[in-house]
């Protein structure tokens, strides 16, 4: 695996200027707001959950473009889940991502919370691979 310091500084550059963009959702209508709550969560620092093992922070950290681009793009939501008073929506894609060298398709899910005004903000990212068939 390569340094985890530099992909975490690059994902960090990446978020960081995506905070400052206007991201429209066709699935909600609206645009989703980029907070540092999703930052904290992908990147384990988030204390209300255990710390994130490096290969796990790596790959969601390789992930975020993917995110941002599903948001963009997706125009249907997958799941809605309700855990207490906090609603999780998920947006997801099959995406061609560089794996070990290779290029293999990916099924990825963005995650997105709802706030107390009900507006979305991201949450997290996550894939699954694909079974050959």
């Amino acid at each position: 695996m390569p340094n985890l310091r530099k992909v975490r500084q690059e994902a960090w550059e990446f978020y960081q200027k995506w905070r400052t963009e206007k991201t429209y959702s066709p699935a909600f209508k609206s645009s989703i707001r980029v907070s540092l709550r999703g930052w904290n969560h992908l990147s384990g620092s988030d204390k209300a959950r255990k710390s994130r093992t490096c290969k796990d922070a790596y790959r969601r950290y390789k992930l975020l473009p993917h995110a941002k681009e599903i948001i963009k793009t997706s125009t249907t939501i997958q799941n809605i889940t309700q855990k207490g008073t906090r609603k999780f929506y998920a947006l997801e894609a099959v995406v061609e991502i560089a794996y070990n060298g290779k290029k293999e398709n990916r099924k990825i899910r963005v995650i997105l919370i709802e706030d107390k005004l009900g507006d979305k903000i991201f949450y997290s990212v996550m894939d699954r691979r694909l079974k050959e068939h």
